[in-house]
């Protein structure tokens, strides 16, 4: 399907905004170093600010992974150089923390400024490491169902805010420092956590629902070469995130696969 066909379906044209589904696919493209689908959805009329849950634009993601082109493409569509994300970070301090000097220079150059001076990333407040960011009570049940997506408990399909997310109920209750860490985790590739509630005795997980169900049984059809080339660069791109994830890697026991609605 052409871009500018998912775009006129998938833009909301009283609002003018777009859907997180298309908003997946954009950030996709910056993350992955995609030129010409960043573009062509550029062109169409896409907003080169558009956020994710974690108020993640494309920006912070190139400047994260490192694409030069990609920053200096989205700069010239006038992104907001300054704009912030969960954490408070802007894709300079990102750009920074990985090293990318090459894009440091380009963001300095056009305005852009680093918010670690005001928000330490060594420094954490102890009620920011449990922070509960999502109220139980926004949670939708209506038309929910039970769904296999990990293994960590019971999980069920509800809406939050209007978006379908994934409900887990957890057996045991995850420490601090493991919460603040699935918080900080963040690639197209990888499964986003969105927030967590602690409620009575239970501690409850709320992630990202991926509407194409379990990868597993996709794979045991034959695939046609392209596509399976395309399967295998986007789980080695999620494990290389993991393990080289700063300042430790993080080694995945059990992996699970699951695929996005993205493409």
């Amino acid at each position: 399907m052409e871009i500018s066909t998912i775009l006129m379906r998938y833009k909301d044209s009283s609002s003018g905004h777009f859907d997180m589904q298309m908003i997946g696919t954009f950030l996709s493209f910056a993350s992955r170093g995609d030129r010409v689908g960043l573009n062509q959805m550029l062109r169409q009329g896409i907003s080169p600010n558009v956020q994710d849950y974690d108020k993640r634009t494309a920006l912070h993601l190139a400047a994260s992974e490192g694409h030069a082109s990609i920053v200096e493409l989205l700069l010239a569509y006038k992104a907001d150089v300054n704009l912030k994300d969960r954490w408070h970070r802007t894709p300079l301090t990102d750009a920074k923390l990985y090293g990318h000097r090459d894009i440091c220079r380009i963001l300095e150059v056009c305005g852009g400024k680093d918010s670690n001076s005001d928000h330490p990333l060594t420094v954490r407040r102890e009620e920011d490491s449990i922070e509960v960011n999502i109220d139980i009570s926004e949670l939708n049940l209506q038309h929910s169902s039970i769904i296999e997506q990990g293994l960590f408990g019971e999980s069920e399909k509800v809406k939050w805010r209007g978006t379908w997310v994934v409900k887990t109920v957890i057996k045991r209750v995850f420490s601090a420092k493991v919460n603040t860490l699935l918080r900080e985790l963040r690639h197209p590739n990888i499964l986003q956590f969105l927030g967590s509630i602690v409620h009575g005795d239970e501690m409850i997980l709320i992630t990202e629902y991926l509407p194409k169900g379990n990868l597993q049984d996709i794979l045991r059809k034959r695939l046609d070469p392209p596509t399976a080339l395309r399967y295998a660069l986007d789980i080695a791109r999620g494990m290389n995130y993991l393990h080289r994830h700063k300042p430790l890697p993080i080694v995945h026991n059990n992996l699970h696969l699951k695929i996005r609605d993205n493409n």
